[in-house]
């Protein structure tokens, strides 16, 4: 029976052997999921609606207002994504970089091309989105390519547009705040 102890913590005591690639394969990096809402002109509306309500004395006319504000409310939540996104390694942002400078390379006075920042951001939401949701809980998991994204961009709010650049760039930044907390011993800094 000693000899079964020795054997089994000799065994534990083995170091094993790891794949550094499937190791770190979609691994450390940040996720976070946001609200876009689509339907813009019902919170037109709404705000609009809640200017004329502030202004309102009459109990009756205040209930009918309060019941529009209430059913353009559900409309505005009815329209709501929720888009997943995930932080993307420096060789996904190389790559995106690479492919916008030749798809827009610098006009013949030195001048970067507009078509370039509107290509390399949506590539880079489009490397940052793993799922959407709707507010039903339906999901579509598709890989999303620039493409679609840019199509996507065209048809949002602008306010819905600038949440999932500004998620991008937050999570694709996320590991020079990493770097910003830890010394090169990989210890916290104090």
């Amino acid at each position: 029976m000693t000899d079964n102890v020795v054997d089994l913590a000799t065994e534990a005591q083995k170091r094993g052997k790891f794949n550094l690639a499937d190791t770190i394969k979609g691994r450390g990096f940040p996720e976070k999921s946001v609200d876009v809402y689509l339907d813009a002109s019902s919170a037109y509306e709404l705000e609009e609606l809640n200017r004329v309500m502030n202004d309102e004395t009459d109990p009756t006319k205040l209930a009918v207002l309060e019941e529009q504000a209430a059913e353009l409310k559900k409309k505005i939540v009815d329209s709501r994504l929720t888009f997943h996104m995930r932080g993307v390694s420096q060789h996904s942002v190389e790559y995106v970089t690479e492919e916008a400078d030749k798809l827009y390379p610098d006009l013949s006075d030195g001048v970067e091309d507009p078509n370039w920042i509107r290509h390399y951001l949506a590539a880079l939401v489009a490397k940052n989105i793993y799922k959407v949701t709707d507010a039903e809980g339906n999901e579509d998991e598709s890989k999303f390519t620039t493409e679609e994204i840019l199509e996507l961009r065209g048809a949002l709010p602008i306010d819905a547009w600038s949440i999932l650049v500004d998620t991008m760039q937050k999570l694709t930044l996320a590991s020079s705040y990493f770097d910003a907390i830890t010394d090169a011993g990989f210890l916290p800094k104090s």
